[in-house]
């Protein structure tokens, strides 16, 4: 059962009701005093020095989205539309250094980001590749950091464990495709921090940062809206910013066909993605029709997406904490969305912090096992190379050590049980056709880039459906558990007199000066 009273925002230096020092007597399992943020710093960093002295070691397809997104870029900067499949095509099949990603012959890999969420790519675009993605990549550091220290004030676990948390999902895996997913995360993240300590207008404009992803940002956004009132100026300003944006960095039409064309091309060229964990995937497995799996998988996040912006609002009205309006909807949407890969997966990690705080012993273990699951990217296994199973024994081991149970026999199993696991995955895996004669004939520079993804996807067919389905098997239980959570602990009966509920205002939480039992 969750506990309302370690939800309750007090001010600084209080954590949810109790004194930090108070809190971390209540949270033993999460250890703070052995798992140094240092520790686990160098652990991992040992590995991935590994990794550079072995080059078989090495993740492949370095910068897969990010060669999309600079090329989206580029082509923007051009006025050219960065949707077709040229030019966009022509700047990712420009040669570049090993291990960098050159998209083969044939092939467009969309970048289905809104124009306003492209304009950071058009500035890098004015770098040289190899520079730009340096640049890139050390901010996308830093974003994983943000996520890491917001949890860290809004949570007050150890920094060490943050660390672990976030270190492959929304690090590694995010690092090597070049993902825009952690700017997503630490949006999320400093957005709960700042509605905990009340600062509405700021966590407002986090929440518009979230926008760059925008299946994941706008529960965000409609949460805030719906619950808090001071932030519902701040969101229309942001909306009519991004929408002004997009009109000037790539035009009214280009705009307006972003919405009516390119995002439902993108949804039916990813329904048969092996990597995708959306509702409207698995019931395209189960034979469904495009058209069935396609409209199930909305109604499915629509519903989610009101699940998750109730479940908030009830949980921040039971416990004065304004901090779960923002991390618990994204929580929900990326559970069978129409749209979500690995990468989207960190977005509910917030949640399960919060949640994992504020539950009683037995399910703070459950909790803990859901983290666990959430942090590592199973279904990375075959690009992340062979260093991955080594960085995912590691990281599991020290979850379990910091969330679960801190003896080190568990730590140990978890380590070894990570092994076992993708090593299984990667035992499952086919060959698969070489798509690109099939691409190549069928080319067509006008079309959207989408149509090329589409016959790609098709093309190299479902060979490894089975060792990907398998792969997701941690993540989706994790997200259920995570979400079952929220669900019974924001039906628990309110034990607040209504009198209490402020409507507006401070966005109708439940006053610091009522204590909850």
């Amino acid at each position: 059962m969750i506990s309302p009273s370690f939800l309750r925002r007090p001010p600084a230096p209080f954590f949810f009701g109790r004194r930090a020092a108070d809190s971390n007597r209540v949270m033993r399992s999460a250890n703070g005093a052995a798992l140094r943020p240092g520790v686990v710093a160098a652990i991992l960093g040992l590995l991935v020095a590994a990794a550079i002295v072995w080059p078989a070691t090495r993740p492949g397809d370095l910068l897969r989205d990010f060669n999309a997104f600079y090329c989206a870029g580029q082509t923007l900067q051009r006025g050219s539309d960065p949707y077709r499949a040229e030019p966009l095509g022509s700047c990712e099949r420009a040669p570049k250094p090993e291990p960098l990603i050159t998209t083969g012959r044939g092939l467009v890999a969309p970048a289905p980001l809104p124009p306003y969420a492209l304009v950071p790519f058009e500035l890098l675009a004015q770098l040289p590749y190899v520079a730009a993605a340096l640049v890139w990549t050390l901010f996308e550091i830093i974003a994983v950091g943000v996520a890491a220290a917001a949890m860290r004030r809004m949570t007050n676990l150890p920094l060490g464990a943050l660390v672990a948390a976030f270190a492959l999902g929304d690090g590694y895996a995010s690092l090597c495709l070049g993902q825009i997913a952690p700017f997503a995360v630490a949006a999320i993240a400093v957005a709960a921090m700042l509605l905990a300590e009340e600062r509405d207008e700021l966590a407002a404009c986090a929440a518009g940062v979230a926008m760059l992803e925008p299946h994941i940002g706008l529960p965000v956004c409609a949460s805030l809206f719906f619950w808090r009132s001071r932030t519902r100026l701040p969101l229309v300003g942001i909306a009519l910013l991004f929408a002004a944006t997009s009109v000037a960095a790539a035009g009214l039409l280009t705009s307006l066909e972003y919405v009516r064309d390119v995002l439902p091309a993108h949804a039916l060229s990813e329904i048969a993605n092996e990597k995708q964990f959306s509702l409207t995937y698995a019931l395209h497995r189960l034979q469904f029709s495009d058209v069935v799996a396609l409209r199930a998988g909305e109604i499915w996040y629509a519903a989610a997406f009101v699940a998750g912006i109730w479940a908030a609002g009830r949980l921040a009205r039971r416990t004065g904490n304004a901090g779960v309006l923002a991390v618990i909807p994204p929580a929900f949407a990326v559970l069978g969305g129409p749209f979500v890969h690995i990468v989207q997966i960190a977005a509910a990690l917030p949640a399960a912090l919060v949640l994992y705080v504020a539950s009683d012993p037995r399910t703070r273990r459950i909790l803990g096992c859901a983290i666990v699951m959430l942090a590592i990217p199973w279904i990375q296994f075959s690009n992340l190379g062979t260093i991955f199973i080594a960085l995912a024994a590691v990281t599991a081991a020290l979850l379990v050590w910091a969330f679960v149970d801190e003896r080190p026999l568990w730590a140990c199993v978890a380590g070894c049980a990570a092994v076992g696991f993708l090593s299984a995955a990667v035992a499952l895996v086919q060959p698969i056709p070489d798509p690109t004669p099939v691409l190549s004939a069928h080319y067509d520079p006008r079309a959207l880039a989408e149509t090329s993804w589409l016959l790609f996807v098709r093309t190299i067919g479902s060979a490894n459906a089975p060792a990907f389905d398998f792969a997701k098997l941690p993540t989706v239980a994790a997200l259920v558990i995570l979400t079952s959570a929220a669900i019974a602990a924001a039906l628990q009966p309110m034990k607040t007199p209504a009198s209490s509920v402020a409507p507006g205002g401070k966005g109708g939480a439940v006053s610091r000066r009522i204590a909850l039992p």
